[in-house]
């Protein structure tokens, strides 16, 4: 029976990895604005891991619709593609592999998470890299994957292989989705590689909106030599005060007739310095550091940039790197959500409630 499911498991990554680029919460709205189902990042507890180590990730998502008839689930595909040519996330549905599970004239390989028992592919789960032929569809798959904010995965031994042009480097590529709905395999029609060949859909089989699905494309890098930590906030603040995260921020709501009008507040992530970290990837230039950025999101009010440069590569902190806020025009509860990232794969998350009064 395991073995079975594992083929299930094995042509699901195989094939939702079309899902590349994450898609969701469509519409014209500046990508701060939060309406619907959204991942805002997934942040990995060894941005660049070791071979052989294991590699947890964390994701950050939410469920801001209105209505919300079913519950949003975060479902992740429990294979983890390695190396796919030329780092197209697209061609991991496309695995090239021989029996043994090696790939072929430089094919994508597709791995389980966590080394397998003996003899739990005896009927060629994962080695066999079965089709796309071998899933039914029209069957709710949620059953057979992983669920809930965080998925582990060990990175294999041989993950680090020469490249062309740059250092050696490995590659691992890990698939969720964050459904409001059940998650469904679909056949592929004609040769078009990116198609997307899993659906979110409701419980007749009905593709549901952009607004109830997200799916996002989680990478983690192996070098040798190099590693990587995750950026450290130390606090965020409001018009240059500290904010008591469990508090959370309280404002006036906007009382002018013109929106433009509304006061703007201040608000502000301070990373350490220690954050800065050295990047021996960085290029030829002397002292080059990582590049930190935060990207910031709201359920409520407008902010007027969407993201906010912290670090520069080369000169250090930025003097001013405040977002401007401005508070809707009602009495409301809310979210800020903030992810802080490094240029390097790191990233950190900070949630903060914002009371409209």
């Amino acid at each position: 029976m395991r073995a079975r499911s594992l083929i299930v498991l094995t042509v699901l990554s195989a094939t939702a990895l079309a899902l590349g680029i994450a898609c969701g919460g469509g519409g014209f709205d500046s990508q701060s604005k939060v309406a619907g189902v959204r991942m805002f990042g997934v942040r990995v507890d060894k941005p660049y891991a070791n071979p052989g180590e294991t590699v947890t990730l964390d994701v950050l998502a939410t469920d801001a619709r209105r209505v919300k008839p079913r519950p949003m689930t975060i479902y992740w595909i429990p294979i983890v593609c390695v190396n796919p040519r030329e780092d197209l996330y697209y061609l991991c549905f496309i695995p090239g592999q021989t029996p043994d599970g090696e790939p072929i004239d430089g094919g994508t390989r597709l791995v389980p998470p966590f080394p397998l028992d003996a003899g739990a592919d005896a009927d060629g789960g994962i080695a066999g890299g079965r089709t796309i032929t071998s899933i039914p569809t029209g069957i709710d798959l949620g059953p057979f994957l992983p669920q809930g904010p965080t998925f582990s995965f060990r990175m294999p031994d041989d993950i680090v292989q020469p490249r062309v042009g740059s250092p050696p480097y490995g590659l691992a590529i890990v698939f969720n989705i964050a459904c409001a709905g059940q998650v469904r395999f679909v056949q592929r029609e004609g040769n078009a590689p990116q198609q997307v060949p899993i659906q979110c859909t409701d419980e007749e089989g009905e593709p549901l909106s952009p607004d109830d699905y997200v799916i996002g494309i989680n990478r983690v890098y192996s070098y040798e030599g190099r590693t990587n930590t995750n950026p450290v906030v130390e606090n965020v603040t409001l018009d240059g005060k500290p904010v008591d995260l469990k508090e959370g921020i309280t404002i006036d709501h906007c009382v002018a007739k013109r929106r433009a009008d509304c006061k703007a507040v201040k608000i502000d992530v301070k990373v350490s310095d220690a954050s800065w970290e050295p990047n021996p990837g960085g290029g030829a230039a002397a002292n080059q550091h990582e590049q930190i950025w935060a990207t910031y999101y709201s359920d409520i009010g407008d902010l007027k940039d969407e993201a906010r440069l912290l670090f520069d590569s080369q000169k250090g902190r930025v003097s001013e790197s405040d977002v401007e806020f401005r508070a809707p025009y009602a009495a409301t509860e809310g979210t800020l959500w903030t992810v802080v990232h490094d240029n390097r794969a790191g990233a950190v998350f900070v949630v903060v409630p914002l009371h409209v009064k």
